[in-house]
Order: C-alpha cells, then structure tokens, then sequence
C-alpha cells in the first residue's frame, strides 16, 4: 500500500482524536511543546482522510494545544478503520521496540552539552541528563568481569577482586552509591587506579565514619 506523503497544514478543531487510544501521553506532551516551541515541527500528525480521525501523533496535538497552535501539519492516509487502528498501534510499538547504544547516545549527550544544546528541548532535565550519563557511564554485568578478570580473589595480595550477588534493585543501589562516592572528588594514594573500587571503598569508608561518629 503506498500512501501520498504530502503534508497539509489543518485546523486542530477539524481533527477528532481516537476515542480507543491508549496511551498515557499527558506527561510526554509538556515536554514536546517546549521542544516544538524550539525545534519547530519535524513530525506531522497521521490522520485517517475520510473520517479526519487522527492515527499517529495525539501527543503532537496536545503539544500544540499547549501552545494554543490552530493548526497542525498533517499527512492524510486512505485507509479504512481496521487499518487506522493497525497503523495507530504500530506506530507507537514499533518505536518502543527500538534500543538505545548506550555509549553512542552518552557520547552524543556529552557532546550537544558541551555545544550549548538545549537538553530540555531534546527530552532531558537536568536532574534525568546527570543520572542517565551516570547510569551509562557504569560498566555493565560484561564490563565488570573484564575489567576484573585476571585478578586475584580473596588472598592478600595487594590487588584483588571481590564477587558479590546481588538482586536488581540492589544493583541499583550499589550504581547510586558508586556514582555518588565518585562525585566527591579524585582518589589520591589509594594504589589503586580501578575507580570503581575506590569509590567502593570510599562508600564503605564514609559508613563506617558514620557508625563510629
């Protein structure tokens, strides 16, 4: 099926918004106005031509209540209900199916940051930008063992390893801790360049301090 792809600007009030529509998008749509209000518009509505229905782009729309827009930019496709009501889901499923690189997308992150971007205009506040590079930055379950591996466990040499098991969320918890121990500043005279044991370390150092104070 091949559908004419030109773009038409239309009045919201000749639009009707899919009654069946189940996505939670309050939330998204604030975020999307501000990034509208920078950006412009970059995706049009999909809207069913017989019946103006919108398929694709509710959160669009309500972006652009938010901005007291009139109108919209919108593609018109011929397609009857079972159609619309496909199309409406996949596209919205198929996006979430996509995943991210992580090192690729904090190292683009890093890089608009340093340019001047406006991050809350690409989807991020600060406070999710610092803990989405902090998340990023940590080594994951592959990571751990080769920067690990080869190393003595459990005799008193002067470098050694460690294994622990964990649940997730206690994972979570050790990142967190990690992370923030990290955040207080260089490791001087520890003998040990790992960074990930010193701010261990450091976490188990702080609670002990903590415990005899």
């Amino acid at each position: 099926m091949r559908h004419d792809l030109t773009t038409t600007m239309m009045q919201i009030a000749s639009l009707t918004p899919w009654h069946r529509n189940p996505r939670n998008n309050d939330a998204a749509a604030e975020r999307l106005a501000y990034t509208i209000q920078e950006h412009g518009w970059t995706t049009p509505l999909l809207v069913q031509a017989k019946t103006k229905r919108i398929i694709g782009g509710h959160t669009r729309l309500k972006a652009a209540l938010k901005l007291g827009m009139a109108e919209v930019p919108c593609m018109l496709l011929d397609v009857d209900d079972r159609q619309a009501d496909a199309i409406a889901i996949a596209d919205n499923r198929l996006g979430e199916m996509a995943e991210w690189d992580g090192d690729e997308l904090a190292a683009l992150l890093r890089e608009l940051e340093a340019d001047g971007a406006d991050m809350a205009a690409i989807g991020y506040d600060e406070s999710e930008l610092v803990a989405l590079l902090e998340a990023l930055s940590m080594p994951g379950d592959d990571e751990w063992g080769d920067a690990l591996g080869g190393l003595p466990e459990g005799d008193r040499a002067p470098i050694q390893t460690m294994t622990f098991t964990l649940h997730d969320d206690q994972v979570d918890a050790v990142n967190a801790a990690v992370s923030a121990a990290k955040a207080l500043g260089d490791f001087a005279d520890t003998g040990n360049e790992n960074s990930n044991g010193n701010a261990l370390a450091r976490v188990c150092e702080l609670w002990i301090g903590s415990q005899r104070g």
